[in-house]
């Protein structure tokens, strides 16, 4: 079973098979990549998982990261995302200064389901929503990309 963790910085745990992924060169980053930079240098259907904890609201483009996630997990995979939410704390999406953009729950249920990907279509990979919710002012996205 192979993870991938996707901005780990230095205080994940690593367990057998994760493959932590951060820009900067932490201990035990095993790949350095901008997450920003399309494609990930990953084959398709390569990761059974991939975490993205305090990581989306540092990238320009969501959709491209969620995109790359469709792509390099396989059918059956999971993401897990935790991100602050918009407006509800602003210390903690607005202090930041290396934050690009907070989002709000609909964001994920708007833009990446598969009924929503159809009303505003930018893009074609759509996720089944596992779990979503509000927890101490950051939303939880769970999801399995739909192939």
């Amino acid at each position: 079973m192979q993870r991938l963790i996707l901005g780990c910085g230095k205080h994940w745990k690593k367990e057998e098979g994760d493959v932590f992924v951060d820009l900067r060169p932490f201990e035990g980053v095993d790949v350095l990549h901008d997450l920003n930079v399309t494609p990930w240098p990953f084959p398709d259907n390569s990761f059974v998982h991939v975490s993205a904890v305090h990581l989306v609201e540092h990238l320009k483009d969501l959709i491209s990261f969620m995109d790359e996630a469709w792509r390099v997990l396989e059918p059956g995979g999971t993401i897990y995302i935790e991100t602050p939410e918009a407006g509800n704390d602003p210390d903690l999406t607005h202090a930041d200064p290396t934050h690009v953009r907070c989002y709000r729950k609909h964001t994920f249920i708007n833009y990446f389901t598969k009924e929503g990907i159809h009303n505003f279509g930018y893009t074609y990979k759509p996720w089944g929503s596992m779990e979503i919710k509000i927890v101490n002012n950051c939303i939880v996205f769970h999801a399995m990309p739909i192939k």
